[in-house]
């Protein structure tokens, strides 16, 4: 993806997220809506693929920062792990971000692959919630 971002929630409850190098304020606007509604909704998994995406800015770190303080007991609730792929430096960008104010109420870690970080999100989720995930994943390969 060259631009925008994308909340791919076509594995619910787990979502990729992909965010292109070019993406606009408008475009952050719209993928913080949608991870409140995943917030709000109900628990899911989140991949978080930066590769080829450039570092949010400062007012994009503080829209995350405050989601976590607005949302904090439903993103206790609700998300279950966040896998992070990408390039050490922007990873670890990313990862200061989301501890900006305090270190996210979920599990985070980094990969460099996202097989490797889909197998240690579904870690977190509990068997009927992976039996989903892996059900989606199935029916796109097939359709």
């Amino acid at each position: 993806m060259a631009v925008g971002v994308e909340l791919d929630r076509s594995r619910y409850p787990l979502v990729v997220m992909r965010a292109g190098e070019r993406y606009t304020q408008d475009d952050w606007d719209v993928l913080m809506r949608g991870m409140i509604q995943l917030i709000v909704t109900g628990p899911f998994g989140l991949i978080n693929d930066t590769r080829g995406s450039r570092m949010p800015n400062a007012v994009q770190r503080r829209a995350v920062a405050q989601m976590y303080v607005d949302y904090e007991p439903q993103t206790r609730a609700h998300l279950l792990a966040s896998g992070i792929v990408g390039d050490s430096s922007l990873v670890n960008g990313i990862l200061t971000a989301l501890n900006w104010l305090k270190p996210p109420p979920h599990p985070v870690k980094v990969f460099s692959s996202v097989t490797d970080a889909e197998r240690w999100v579904l870690q977190h989720f509990s068997l009927d919630l992976r039996r989903q995930a892996l059900a989606q994943g199935d029916q796109r390969r097939v359709g």
